[in-house]
């Protein structure tokens, strides 16, 4: 997920138009926009920012990543489908073993 659509997320998530953001948060509505559309990414603590004027709060975990193998296109799928909380479990599933 790039912070665009985290950001895009949040905000609608928050019923929020892009205006409302920016008011919120002291940023400009074009910039906002633009991290949006990922056309450039916001530093860690704008992005927190943008997320806690939309109600949320951005957590980060490190946690041990093992990519599926790439020749298993269902595998693949199956990780594409998941939602970021599954997919969370999945990778703390790797770290535990």
């Amino acid at each position: 997920m790039t912070s665009g659509t985290l950001i895009r997320q949040a905000r609608t998530r928050a019923g929020l138009s892009q205006g409302q953001l920016s008011e919120r948060s002291g940023k400009d509505r074009a910039q906002i926009a633009r991290w949006e559309r990922d056309v450039v990414t916001p530093s860690l603590e704008t992005l927190r920012e943008l997320l806690q004027a939309c109600g949320f709060d951005l957590e980060m975990t490190l946690v041990l990543y093992q990519p599926p193998d790439p020749g298993d296109e269902a595998e693949l799928q199956r990780a594409l489908e998941r939602t970021p909380q599954e997919r969370l479990q999945a990778m703390l599933k790797v770290r535990e073993a």
